[in-house]
């Protein structure tokens, strides 16, 4: 009975999934034209290079980006971003969809209710935001879930077999060319892999070897090859991006509160894993009636990044950055359920029940409001890239640009492109502190720009901007307001921009003086 309602829902779950691909489409994050713009010129120039110039690495993805160019060889559109986020998507629903009906014909019925919030979660507009929108969260999300499944596996199974070791090694090796970070949750998946199968065999009161230990660090060890191929082919571990919004004066404080604010603001996607993953964790505790040192690694992710971020001083600028630290231990929990040793109290099992139905409540009250306010921020951002496409930037791409967000204007113009944010002009540049960015971009007297209002200001604080004129105004918006971007020109380029823009100039000093007075 509750598998067949099980394959009902997730129907259902779907049907609602491809509705919203085609209400999204195409609504790309400005980011995802960035790794667009390395795969072009690892095509055309064979290296991993934003100018097509000089090497660097400002791609928080390479394994992505090779994607990317492998496709962009038979499918030469600005859209492939978003038709490749999509197709992982998909598989990630898909996959997990069968991957559940299979693992889980044996469990208590809150292991499904589980499985179906977390399918629930995937299909909400949220999701859609931050799992279509061209950059490769989908993808890596998929082999998060991959590594799960086989952990939770291999972790009860009677022996780690050579073929199985062999894919958790590939799984760990493909995993970290896709984010570098994940040698944390390769980590984290071999010592839960090895701690588990070390309490069955102390259970089973059989000696440990060396060879069976070795089987279960195989994700660190493929994780570890993975980080040596980034680390010779790049000449650094990390990418200039991690570099550029580093901040060594960030608090404990704020770190948390930009998680939180980050968390909160990605509403279904990003408080629905939470809660998932506290409601999963506390039945694994009631199941089992004790904590094991296995699950205490499975779920420390979130914690151990949230206060890694807090040290290193990272900017947190988005739910992406937490989605894999929530999936995992999400996962690995709810397939534990599997092998319970016991039932929980009467009072606890209440509990969990009535939680759980809060959390379906609380999606279903979330579906309608994400739906009005993500349709209109899809139906701008679709209104934008339409106009980026029809007008003829390329013909600037002789000409110097300064821009703080790079994505859009850097892949429609092809232009030699200062960026005032630091990620893509190399390690030096990704070093400097923002002011110090803003200075040495002004230096190399651009002939236009791209730039927001706060941007706009730091730039004419170093450079008189008055006599500049506008050619064109987007709007990148997001969930909570406009976001307006201005493409501007010199007194000598205004002819040339304004003309590839299609438009008539428009003086940006009455622009600078409406914004200087708002800050005040």
């Amino acid at each position: 009975m509750m598998l067949k309602t099980y394959r009902s829902l997730t129907i259902v779950f779907a049907v609602w999934l491809l509705v919203w691909l085609r209400l999204s489409w195409p609504a790309m994050q400005d980011d995802a034209f960035i790794h667009l713009r390395y795969a072009v010129n690892l095509l055309q120039h064979h290296m991993i290079s934003y100018d097509g110039v000089r090497p660097d690495y400002g791609t928080s993805s390479l394994l992505y980006v090779w994607v990317l160019a492998g496709l962009r060889a038979f499918f030469a559109t600005p859209v492939l971003p978003r038709a490749v986020s999509s197709v992982f998507h998909v598989a990630l629903f898909v996959g997990m969809a069968w991957a559940f009906a299979r693992a889980l014909r044996s469990v208590p019925r809150l292991a499904w209710g589980f499985a179906l919030l977390l399918l629930a979660v995937l299909v909400m507009p949220m999701a859609v935001r931050w799992l279509d929108d061209g950059m490769e969260t989908s993808l890596t999300l998929c082999l998060v879930a991959l590594i799960a499944f086989a952990v939770s596996r291999l972790g009860h199974s009677e022996r780690i077999s050579t073929r199985s070791a062999a894919w958790l090694f590939v799984l760990g090796l493909v995993a970290t060319l896709t984010r570098v970070e994940y040698l944390l949750l390769l980590g984290v998946a071999s010592l839960t892999l090895f701690l588990e199968r070390r309490e069955r065999a102390l259970e089973s009161g059989v000696t440990g070897r060396l060879g069976p230990a070795v089987r279960c660090i195989t994700p660190l060890l493929g994780s570890l090859l993975g980080a040596a191929v980034i680390f010779f082919t790049m000449h650094a571990l990390t990418p200039d991006t991690a570099v550029a919004k580093g901040n060594d004066h960030a608090s404990v404080l704020a770190t948390g509160h930009a998680v939180l604010s980050v968390l909160i603001s990605s509403a279904s996607l990003g408080v629905g894993l939470l809660v998932l993953w506290l409601l999963t964790a506390t039945a694994v505790i009631a199941y089992r009636h004790r904590v094991s040192l296995a699950m205490l690694v499975a779920n420390s992710p979130f914690p151990l990044v949230v206060v890694l971020a807090a040290l290193h001083g990272q900017q947190v600028q988005g739910i992406r950055y937490f989605l894999w630290t929530l999936l995992f231990p999400i996962l690995w929990n709810t397939l534990e359920l599997r092998w319970r040793t016991g039932e929980p109290g009467r009072s606890a099992a209440r509990t969990l029940g009535v939680a759980t139905y809060a959390a379906a409540g609380m999606l279903l009250i979330l579906a309608p409001i994400e739906s009005t306010l993500l349709y209109r921020e899809f139906r701008v951002r679709e209104t934008s890239l339409a106009q980026f496409r029809a007008q003829h930037l390329e013909s600037l791409h002789a000409m110097t640009l300064v821009a703080a967000d790079i994505g859009y204007i850097g892949y429609f113009t092809d232009s030699p492109l200062c960026d005032m944010e630091g990620l893509v002009n190399g390690r030096a540049r990704a070093a400097m502190p923002y002011s110090e960015r803003v200075i040495t971009c002004a230096a190399e007297h651009p002939q236009y720009a791209f730039v927001s209002p706060s941007s706009l200001g730091d730039l004419n604080y170093r450079m008189r901007l008055k006599d500049w004129s506008i050619c064109a105004v987007y709007n990148l918006a997001n969930l909570r307001a406009s976001d307006l971007h201005y493409l501007i020109a010199s007194p000598e380029a205004t002819p040339e921009v304004c003309a590839a823009a299609g438009n008539k100039p428009q003086p940006l000093e009455p622009v600078i003086q409406g914004h200087a007075a708002a800050a005040f």
